[in-house]
């Protein structure tokens, strides 16, 4: 199953932050280089001595430094000046930085296991709430460090999946995932049941809240909520394993309140309606 994050906000920040600096000062070493090259050109062409029948290198020689020097200049005041400013006033003029704002997207992959960092989402976190058909690739990638968020004190962790008894349901998720019918989905969703319960039982913790809601709805989607981000995971019609979008967000933010809200409504019930889901463990 599918999913991303990405580290931590201050992480996502610093990173991004170090990765602007790395380019522009990249472009400073390069500017410069070009710089000085047009300055020895520049000199090369005034102190030569030519022959009189060369004398048109001279001036070659000189107008090439002057065109490199021009150039860097030029170059140099786009990328720290006009680029930015071209930027803001295109993000300003599509509304979509407001957008990106509201809606609190913090990173998009297109690899819904390693695209974020889950390991480290997963260790930062104190909190997880996990809406999955079965999800066992991702459960075995990330198992130790999903068992040391189980170890920590009150620690909270929902797993919530599609009935497997509910025939009609099976029989859409085989299709979907392409297995060879409803009793293989059913029997890969007990598994999962299954291995996250023998996951979370091998780790020493009285405090941890562990437990095991199914549904009777077919997911559109796959997501996994934490305390200051989520993740979410899109299904793709096509046939096989494969990529498929996967989008991280920030706690405050629209999509971040629109999964809270998804979960929600499976645990608790958003009125007037009742809750979707019922817990069958512990």
């Amino acid at each position: 199953m599918p999913l991303t994050f990405t580290l931590g906000e201050k992480d996502a920040k610093a990173l991004k932050n170090q990765l602007k600096q790395i380019t522009n000062l990249r472009t400073y070493i390069a500017s410069a280089i070009i710089f000085i090259v047009g300055i020895l050109l520049l000199i090369a062409g005034e102190r030569t001595i030519l022959a009189e029948g060369y004398l048109w290198a001279k001036s070659v020689i000189s107008n090439f430094g002057a065109l490199l020097i021009a150039s860097v200049s030029i170059a140099m005041l786009w990328e720290l000046f006009s680029k930015r400013s071209f930027l803001d006033e295109l993000l300003a003029k599509t509304g979509l930085a407001e957008d990106l704002r509201t809606v609190g997207v913090t990173g998009v992959s297109l690899n819904p296991v390693r695209g974020p960092d889950f390991s480290k989402i997963i260790r930062s976190s104190e909190r997880l709430d996990i809406f999955v058909c079965y999800a066992n690739t991702w459960r075995a990638t990330f198992e130790e460090d999903l068992k040391f968020l189980a170890s920590k004190k009150n620690c909270r962790i929902r797993l919530v999946v599609p009935d497997p008894d509910n025939q009609e349901i099976m029989k859409d998720l085989a299709k979907r995932f392409n297995a060879n019918d409803a009793t293989t989905m059913e029997s890969r969703i007990r598994q999962a049941i299954t291995e996250y319960k023998a996951l979370f039982a091998s780790v020493t913790n009285p405090t941890l809240d562990f437990s095991v809601w199914i549904h009777d709805e077919t997911p559109v989607s796959s997501f996994y909520r934490f305390e200051r981000c989520a993740v979410i995971t899109l299904y793709k019609h096509a046939k096989g394993r494969g990529n498929a979008p996967t989008i991280v967000a920030e706690r405050g933010g629209a999509l971040y309140t629109y999964i809270e809200s998804e979960i929600d409504s499976m645990v608790k019930g958003i009125e007037p309606y009742k809750q979707l889901a019922r817990m069958i463990f512990p």
